[in-house]
């Protein structure tokens, strides 16, 4: 049932919805009362009320006429908790597509096929991440694993609703209800989980509470904290300054399946803390040293709205998600003044998908209108703050059609988009109209052919706010005019491949190639005044668009295969970068070069109670990198691996005990998408770090 539950996110799930509607209501008052009720609990229904059996493989469901491929976020969510995982790094650094560079925790920044977070949108249960903050600090914040239930990864064309400013993906982040924890017969329960890192001496705990109000209300409370102390490198040496805590919590009430109505609000808030460097924490901290570390806290707070209407119409599927979220960070110095910038933002997404179904072809159209607005301050003691806007309005419709032996989607979008600096001193505005178009083929023998072109667009850039507050007083130019325009930031994303799925019983074997291309044109830059000092006190005196386009294009290789107690996947990825901003503050926000990419995981029970894991990671040296910076320099490449055992008493099932060791053989190596300075070094990632934790369900 959890793997059916993953799939239920898939977008392909309401292709079916009609036959769900046939079901007899005995059939669909058991599926409700397994309190999994959604659509991948309705999808089993159909096939027994139907006599049939699904064939559930790895991340695939078949069902009749219809094959649906989940993403693999079941199962590597699962695999995220037998490995322990503490921040994002964690989430999301162990796919093949994915480098989260930075080594010490402040420091952490992410990349999707080379394109660095900033460009990303990346949201939690909807709420989007907000604008950069500081300049010296990346922009990917944290969430607790421990709340997430599935996480799904797009790094190709994106649809149209798949919102706005997607120009180098998306990554969107779900939060567990209470039912999703519960078991079957329960109406109460509680996770409790602690555990220990020795590379930063680090410990956590954590623990949740859950329960049913009724038949349908779902109430959840969850905290955590993790403590850990400077971080030891794969060379022996600790990076000072590099401790601190963290800090989590949820609450979620989630009232299902009141006849067509689902109904979620949530309130989550996370805080990172420490004495930390003032400047880029991921640069080598000899760089560092001259500025002394400050006291710093790195908050995310967020309130989310979402509601589910799907009656009996094929007409009617309507989903509402409203959002707030805060994204806050403050240093403290020593003569009690402080540097606090804030990204406060707020928006919705409505839209209604139409369903329809005929013999040989069914279809969904969805509909639908977003809306964004974030407001940066700029705030420093004894000043008053200094404010910038930015606005977007999107409307989008989405076609997406299952054909006999195939599959095809097309879709366009509309933005409108806003953006004011240094309190209404410096405005502009424009619009972009993105196109997406695609599909796949069945060409028999279980092989598929797909392709795809999707465009996404963006009227801001990412100045950061510690910078967007130093607009000039009187305006700045725009294009090298006082009333100037800018373009829209645009990116063009290709993609063209082939997947072979083979499924029997009790095995499943399967293998993907594809190459892909991103385009991004018209990248917003900013011009400083110039003179002494760092740039964070000069005047913005001009934004413009950039002449270059940058080139993000490759390949991807993956495979996976389970049998019996054995599961196992490969995935290799090859990145060719070009036409990079040469300066540092756009590079660091905007993309970069990679090696050669390798990820395999090994999975295999030795019995019903002891799984053992093993993880290995390889990357190539990289020597191809932009000219004209020090800070993407050549790097040299590195074999990972990690093991992990996890077990569970025979006679107290409720209890695990996880033991991860992540690089086994205190390997000295630094990520490529982390920064140098000065010809020093990047910083080093952990060295052999060994975990250790129990998890206890109630």
């Amino acid at each position: 049932m959890e793997a059916l539950n993953q799939l239920a996110s898939d977008a392909h799930l309401k292709l079916w919805k009609n036959n769900v509607r046939m079901l007899p209501p005995d059939i669909l008052f058991q599926a409700r009362k397994r309190r999994q009720f959604n659509r991948s609990a309705l999808g089993l229904a159909m096939l027994l009320a139907l006599g049939q059996s699904p064939v559930v493989a790895e991340d695939t469901v078949q069902l009749p006429g219809l094959t649906v491929y989940g993403a693999t976020a079941g199962e590597g969510l699962e695999r995220l908790q037998k490995e322990q995982a503490r921040d994002m790094k964690d989430v999301l650094g162990r796919e093949v597509n994915v480098d989260v560079g930075g080594g010490v925790r402040p420091a952490q920044r992410f990349y999707l096929r080379g394109i660095e977070s900033s460009n990303v949108n990346i949201t939690i249960d909807g709420a989007r991440r907000g604008q950069n903050l500081f300049n010296y600090r990346s922009n990917l914040g944290n969430v607790d694993p421990d709340i997430l239930k599935q996480v799904e990864i797009r790094p190709g064309p994106p649809a149209a609703d798949d919102g706005h400013g997607a120009l180098g993906g998306s990554v969107r982040m779900v939060t567990v209800d209470a039912q999703d924890l519960l078991a079957m017969d329960q109406s109460i329960g509680a996770r409790l989980r602690t555990g220990y890192t020795s590379a930063d001496r680090g410990t956590r705990a954590s623990a949740s509470i859950y329960g049913l109000a009724g038949e349908q209300l779902g109430l959840l409370a969850h905290i955590s904290r993790q403590d850990y102390e400077d971080m030891r490198q794969g060379d022996g040496e600790r990076f000072p300054y590099s401790g601190g805590k963290d800090e989590s919590y949820l609450l979620k009430l989630s009232l299902l399946d009141i006849g067509p109505h689902q109904f979620r609000l949530g309130r989550e808030r996370h805080e990172a803390s420490g004495l930390n460097y003032m400047q880029r924490s991921e640069y080598p901290w000899e760089v560092m040293d001259f500025r002394p570390p400050r006291d710093q806290s790195m908050v995310r707070e967020q309130t989310t709205l979402d509601y589910r209407f799907d009656p009996s119409s094929p007409l009617l599927d309507i989903q509402v998600n409203f959002y707030q979220s805060e994204n806050s960070w403050q240093v403290w110095t020593d003569d009690d003044t402080t540097q606090h910038f804030i990204s406060d933002g707020q928006g919705y997404d409505l839209r209604n998908t139409f369903h329809y179904g005929r013999t040989n072809i069914r279809g969904a159209l969805t509909v639908g209108a977003d809306y964004l607005e974030d407001e940066g301050i700029n705030r420093r003691t004894g000043r008053p703050d200094r404010r910038n806007v930015y606005e977007n309005l999107g409307l989008y419709a989405q076609k997406r059609l299952e054909v006999e032996g195939g599959e095809l989607w097309f879709g366009v979008r509309h933005d409108d988009f806003k953006a004011n600096f240094r309190n209404n001193t410096t405005r502009t505005s424009n619009d972009a109209t993105s196109y997406n178009i695609g599909g796949e083929v069945d060409v028999g023998a279980g092989v598929s052919i797909f392709s795809g072109y999707g465009e996404a667009a963006r009227g801001a850039g990412t100045i950061p706010i510690h910078f967007a507050g130093n607009v000039a007083e009187d305006g700045a130019m725009i294009n090298g005019s006082p009333t100037g325009e800018l373009k829209p930031e645009v990116s063009r994303k290709s993609e063209l491949g082939v997947r072979w799925r083979h499924e029997a019983v009790g095995a499943s074997i399967g293998a993907e190639a594809l190459t892909f291309r991103n385009r991004i044109s018209d990248a917003i830059l900013y011009a400083h005044a110039s003179g002494p000092g760092g740039m964070g006190m000069r005047d913005v005196e001009e934004f413009y668009n950039a002449d270059q386009t940058a080139t993000f294009e490759g390949y991807e290789l993956r495979a996976h295969y389970k049998q019996g107690p054995l599961r196992g996947s490969l995935g290799f990825m090859r990145l060719d970068t070009d036409g990079l901003p040469e300066q540092a503050h756009f590079l660091t926000r905007f993309g970069a070069p990679q090696g050669d990419k390798l990820i395999v995981h090994l999975d295999y029970s030795l019995r019903e109670n002891l799984e053992l894991g093993y993880t290995l990671n390889h990357v190539a040296r990289l020597t191809d990198v932009p000219d004209g910076q020090n800070i993407h320099v050549e790097k040299p490449g590195y074999f990972v691996h990690d093991v992990r055992l996890n077990w569970q008493p025979l006679r107290m099932r409720q209890l695990s005990v996880d033991v991860a060791v992540r690089n086994l053989f205190d390997r000295a190596y630094s990520r490529h998408g982390s920064l140098s300075r000065d010809n020093y070094s990047p910083t080093l990632e952990p060295g052999r770090d060994i975990r250790v934790g129990m998890r206890y369900l109630f």
